[in-house]
């Protein structure tokens, strides 16, 4: 059943069952520690008392006796007795018969001759006594043996009144806690009742919604506080997903118009073979363009899956920035522009030799792409101890500074119209930062608008 699964139940009951053991625990302290002490003061009454009977003891010739010397009228005679016995064991004075028939223990008597004394508990016409048995020294000998006894009533009926309050007050304190327990589970348990219906009203549709509880600093507020910021996160995944696919698609839905207007068009009347060979040029170029957009796309679906392993291997800084530089030289040259490389110190880097190509290619490919003719575009390095700064510096139209803060996000363009006519999707910079971040490090950008732009990425040299 639910009930019996509850959380609330379970605290209850650890509660409850854990209160039981300590109350438990506490009441057989109390009795064990009450009913010592009370028997300890018991058996010190009888040693004082049976200390004053020596002390008055009396002897007729070596037979010691208590004739004449205790009181015959005594209201209490009931509850206590003293016999003497003389060296023999044979009795020579019993007080007992006012409290019963107490029976003579010989082999206590038997040690109390031998020096011994001893102490028991006797039953006594069904009340219980407290007899001590111990030796009568005279003249450095024994003469014989005083026994004393006390009734044990007054200690019984008090262990016996603590047993019935602990009797009644024990169910009824686990009652009592039981309520009490289920209430304060019940109010600690309620801020995670009002969190579960909060978060039932949340969906995929709707991230937008918060709990914004006001809880206190504890493990349930950390909680709620917590959940919110996953709800934040997942919201903002969510829009990052709903905006990548509808980005995508544009993207791609660009293309495929063009290729199918070109594709009505040439079949819309017969035509020359040069127009159609014009026709099957531009879709060869679209098509290729497609191509590297579902490149582009599979690299970052790849990417945010963690499915691209990151090589390490010693990778030569010099010799990679050469190789970058040699295969962007030839669209540099057709507009004109000059690329040089500004050497560093020799560095080896431990990393992914083909990403790194591509995180400099993308960067040297935007930097022809938006520099006029005549400028230049500079490839150069610098060390700091175990980081390294790569930059790309281009001499071509800058970015404004309301735009440099999005320039790494998915399908943002600056210029989205230039870009889309120079085939450009708006995914070499995203790429690009996730290579910096994936080799441990970063990749940051300074720009004005005429001034050119300063690409810059910071890598440790050791991963």
């Amino acid at each position: 059943m639910p009930f019996f699964r509850s959380v609330r139940l379970r605290l209850t009951l650890w509660y409850v069952l854990l209160l039981a053991i300590i109350l438990a625990s506490f009441s057989a302290g109390i009795y064990l520690t009450l009913r010592h002490n009370l028997y300890a003061n018991l058996d010190d009454s009888i040693q004082n008392r049976a200390n004053i009977l020596l002390d008055i003891m009396g002897y007729e010739g070596s037979r010691p006796t208590l004739a004449g010397r205790v009181s015959s009228v005594d209201p209490n005679a009931g509850e206590h007795f003293v016999r003497v016995f003389d060296a023999s064991g044979a009795v020579s004075f019993d007080s007992s018969a006012a409290a019963g028939d107490v029976l003579v223990d010989m082999s206590a008597v038997e040690r109390a001759l031998a020096g011994e004394p001893s102490t028991r508990g006797v039953d006594v016409d069904g009340e219980p006594m407290r007899v001590r048995t111990l030796p009568i020294e005279r003249n450095e000998g024994i003469a014989g043996v005083l026994e004393v006894g006390l009734s044990e009533g007054d200690v019984s009926d008090t262990l016996q009144t603590l047993l019935l309050i602990l009797g009644i007050a024990y169910p009824v304190t686990l009652a009592v806690a039981s309520l009490g327990g289920a209430f304060l589970a019940g109010r600690a348990l309620s801020p995670i009742d009002k969190l579960t219906r909060l978060a039932r009203r949340i969906s995929a549709e709707d991230l937008g919604q918060r709990l914004n509880l006001r809880l206190p600093d504890d493990e349930v507020g950390r909680l709620a506080r917590t959940f919110d910021e996953m709800i934040a996160r997942l919201d903002d995944a969510f829009r990052r997903q709903r905006q990548f696919t509808a980005d995508a698609s544009h993207e791609l839905r660009t293309p495929l118009t063009a290729i199918r207007g070109q594709v009505e068009v040439a079949l819309g009347k017969p035509r020359e073979a040069a127009a159609y060979r014009e026709v099957l040029q531009t879709v060869n170029e679209e098509v290729d363009r497609l191509i590297r957009l579902v490149g582009s796309l599979l690299t970052l679906a790849k990417a945010d899956a963690g499915q691209i392993p990151i090589a390490s291997e010693a990778v030569n800084l010099g010799e990679l920035i050469t190789a970058a530089v040699e295969q962007v030289r030839p669209a540099a040259q057709q507009q004109d522009l000059e690329v040089r490389v500004e050497p560093g110190p020799d560095v080896t880097l431990q990393a992914d030799e083909d990403l790194l190509l591509q995180l400099l290619l993308n960067l040297l490919d935007n930097a022809v792409k938006y520099t006029p003719a005549g400028g230049r575009v500079t490839v150069g390095w610098t060390l700091d101890g175990q980081q390294l700064d790569l930059w790309v510096h281009d001499s071509g139209i800058g970015i404004a500074s309301e735009h440099q803060p999005h320039i790494f996000d998915r399908f943002y363009r600056v210029d989205k119209a230039r870009s889309r006519a120079e085939g450009g999707a708006g995914l070499g910079l995203s790429i690009s930062r996730w290579i910096a971040e994936a080799h441990g490090g970063s990749i940051s950008v300074e720009s004005a608008p005429g001034k050119g732009s300063t690409f810059t990425i910071r890598l440790p040299t050791r991963r």
